[in-house]
């Protein structure tokens, strides 16, 4: 991917295009978020709605404590409602770049990386310390590209814990959240 840039503040890139040299695909970033379903609903097609509220919103601190990480570097994904954490957890996990997926656009925080996509996660394979859906993206496709995006070894959490997620390990379930575990293929 080739990003140009048109406005910058300080790192961020506000406005600009990224492209991909290959396909020639191109996509605006427009107030700091790279959208890549040209169209700007903030919401992915495919999310679910009415899913089932829990009895507390999920924490940032309670987020990591699932997330298991240890020490700097990496990245981790937050899906829809889950993104309104992303301030909070970069303090929980420091070193480590928070990216955001379909975010509300109250919940953006300016320590982290945003994007619009439908139907999936735009982003490579096995590349996340960490992955967490909100009650919004706790359906597919999210939960089959939060496990895609996992790297081996770490984990997944859900805020459903009536979640069933493929191809990884159930580590808990309770209080509105399920956590997983992704293992080596």
């Amino acid at each position: 991917m080739v990003c140009v840039t048109h406005a910058v503040e300080g790192t961020r890139v506000l406005r600009g295009v990224v492209g991909c040299p290959v396909c020639k695909a191109e996509y605006p970033i427009v107030d700091g978020v790279v959208d890549f379903t040209h169209q700007r609903t903030g919401a992915a097609a495919h999310q679910r709605t009415g899913a089932p509220a829990h009895r507390e919103p999920l924490t940032a601190e309670a987020a990591a404590t699932f997330l298991g990480l240890r020490g700097p570097g990496g990245y981790v994904l937050l899906a829809g409602t889950a993104a309104r954490l992303a301030g909070d957890l970069a303090a929980f996990v420091p070193g480590v770049h928070v990216v955001c997926v379909n975010a509300p656009n109250e919940a953006r925080s300016p320590s982290a990386s945003y994007l619009l996509a439908e139907g999936g996660v735009p982003l490579k394979s096995s590349w996340m310390r960490g992955v967490v859906l909100g009650a919004d993206c706790a359906g597919e496709p999210w939960l089959g590209e939060g496990v895609r995006t996992l790297l081996d070894g770490l984990r997944l959490v859900v805020e459903d814990e009536a979640a069933e997620v493929p191809g990884v390990v159930e580590m808990a379930r309770g209080a509105g959240v399920s956590v997983w575990e992704r293992r080596a293929r």
